[in-house]
């Protein structure tokens, strides 16, 4: 895992990017590479996860093409990658160079043989070019800018911001879904590479961009054994996802989907897996008595961090100060990662993308609801369910509804900010076969995109920890989806399917209650020990000409008089503290972790 950044300057010489930015991304080293011409430059900073020695580093240079790498994140199969070049002389250990050797092999179609997270900027030196490209599901971010003279990337936007201006419809679009939709991210001329995509910038300095994923038409799966057949992707992607050579832990919440990882990992780890809980002197936020089941059951060297309020309170304005964009959901991630972290933990797993894939979201239960309240006339709408349900739009597919699910700010609201309401995109270029698969693939490009994984990057990597994710293994995802929905609701209960597929690894208590989340006091914290903090947030965003003052006053007595979600004011708040740090370029992560 690292952080990455490039600059290609297609008149005169490629400037450095500061990588001090980026420095919590790899702590462990940094380095830099410069083109013979000037006009490439290559930055890395590494947490050292494979290969811990010297033939580990960042940019890599392929002494027989001259082409240079600078990679982010993890490619899970590179020992098989390696198997099918058995020619090369290999220097180290790294999968940093077997994707080097592998373009030099395959060129392109590199990307299709490749199982992992990933981003990444390679300057082939024979064509003079940058290529780039982004993993499947967007685990990890890449970032790019293009000015007159060429163009800027990296892993954070903290890179390329300092010349960024803020629009109305950016911030429309944060406020309608809690996070910067990847279309339209919150700084003006900034992009992200989309994922499962690739681009390339030639000398000239023009540019291609493509997807790559999904390759198929398609995806349909046979519903013959699919609990066996599920099982079996689960085991190798849990068995690949521990590639490491430090150890690597998991995050154990007690739920499904991290005892499902935490038992598969147990089982195939040669050394004693270390599971961490993080419980809560708070009510309502501690779920440590099954984990604890859990760990028992299969011998983890478990550790309950228990934390308290204070910390947690601390821990909250922390994980604001450490955004790289804004998000109204990253406090949970940040207190976890920055509680295992601070035990000398560099890896861990984490169960995100079960509920996406398997349907543990209220949106599968919702969608066909709203598909019938959307042929109600919109005065009915209004009157059943206010303005929210008012907005539900009455031609659209399961897809569509899902995403709608997930907005805070109605149009009323917009409109009541004096903030464009613009369209937000969900592009599905596969055939799925049902309205189940639909509403995962909605959550998964959506929901999960612009906000989990984004939150799961920035909030882990502020602390130097790597998050991995096996329920994202790409033939998982692929295999889960096409699938008819008949034999995900087979079995009955949440995430039936998967339950089946690992029930002789459960304990009945995991699955047998009610879905537990982490559920931290915020509406009163934000009126109580968070009440400043709210204000000056509040403040900001009228101070900035982002948001109406009349607005602002309105939406706070509305969360007074208990008429407002407390989410829908975080976001508010959140944005202020985000611009009033004035994107000044000290990295917050240097000073607030010891």
């Amino acid at each position: 895992m690292c952080g990455i950044a490039a600059h290609f300057c297609a008149r005169g010489l490629a400037a450095p990017l500061d990588l001090r930015l980026i420095a919590h991304r790899g702590p462990d080293a940094s380095g830099e590479w410069i083109s013979p011409d000037g006009r490439f430059w290559l930055g890395n900073t590494r947490l050292a996860i494979l290969d811990l020695s010297p033939t580990g580093a960042q940019p890599m240079i392929d002494p027989e093409t001259g082409n240079v790498l600078v990679i982010n994140g993890e490619i899970y199969n590179h020992l098989k990658l390696r198997a099918e070049m058995p020619d090369v002389a290999w220097r180290g250990t790294s999968d940093t160079e077997t994707v080097l050797h592998g373009y030099a092999r395959w060129g392109r179609q590199l990307l299709v043989r490749l199982k992992g997270m990933f981003a990444f900027a390679l300057y082939d030196r024979g064509r003079e070019e940058l290529f780039v490209a982004r993993d499947r599901l967007g685990i990890k971010p890449l970032y790019y800018a293009v000015d007159d003279d060429g163009l800027r990337l990296g892993s954070e936007t903290r890179l390329l911001s300092e010349r960024s201006t803020i629009s109305p419809a950016a911030v429309a679009a944060y406020l309608q879904w809690g996070a910067c939709p990847e279309h339209r991210l919150l700084f003006s001329g900034i992009e992200s590479l989309p994922a499962g995509h690739a681009m390339v910038i030639a000398n000239s300095g023009e540019r291609e961009l493509w997807r790559y994923w999904p390759a198929r038409r398609r995806f349909d799966s046979p519903n013959e054994s699919a609990p066996r057949t599920l099982r079996a992707l689960l085991e190798t992607a849990v068995q690949e996802h521990l590639l490491a050579d430090v150890p690597v832990a998991s995050f154990l919440s007690g739920g499904i989907d991290s005892s499902i990882l935490t038992a598969l990992a147990a089982q195939k780890m040669e050394r004693t897996l270390e599971t961490f809980s993080v419980g809560f002197d708070v009510a309502g936020f501690d779920e440590s008595a099954v984990a604890l089941e859990v760990a028992k059951r299969f011998g983890t060297q478990h550790e309950r961090l228990l934390l308290s309020e204070e910390e947690v309170l601390r821990s909250v304005t922390e994980a604001v100060a450490h955004l790289d964009l804004p998000s109204v959901d990253a406090i949970n991630t940040y207190i976890v990662s920055r509680a295992v972290a601070q035990k000398g933990v560099k890896v861990a797993l984490s169960g995100l993308g079960g509920d996406e894939l398997f349907g543990g979201y209220p949106s599968f239960r919702d969608v066909p609801r709203l598909r019938w309240l959307g042929r109600l006339p919109r005065i009915v709408r209004k009157a059943i369910g206010g303005q929210r349900l008012a907005d539900l739009p009455n031609e659209s597919d399961a897809a569509e509804l899902a995403q709608w699910r997930r907005r805070f700010f109605t149009d009323e609201m917009l409109r009541r900010a004096g903030l464009p309401n613009e369209p937000t995109p969900l592009p599905c270029p596969v055939e799925l076969p049902d309205d189940f698969a639909r509403t995962s693939w909605a959550e998964l490009t959506g929901y999960m995109r612009r906000m989990l994984l984004r939150d799961s990057d920035q909030m882990s990597m502020a602390v130097s920890l790597e998050l991995r994710v096996p329920f994202l293994d790409h033939e998982l995802v692929e295999y889960v989806l096409g699938l008819p929905a008949a034999e995900k609701k087979r079995y009955g209960g949440t995430k039936g399917l998967l339950v089946e597929a690992c029930r002789d690894l459960l304990p009945p208590a995991v699955y047998q209650r009610p879905k537990a989340g982490f559920a931290l006091p915020m509406k009163n914290w934000m009126a109580g020990p968070l009440a400043a903090f709210v204000e000056e947030g509040l403040s900001e965003t009228v101070l900035r000409e982002l948001l109406p003052e009349k607005f602002v006053a309105e939406e706070q007595a509305d969360f007074r008089a208990g008429r407002l979600h407390w989410t829908r004011l975080w976001s508010m708040v959140v944005l202020g503290h985000f611009v009033r740090q004035g994107r000044s370029h000290e990295n917050p992560a240097l000073h607030s972790f010891a």
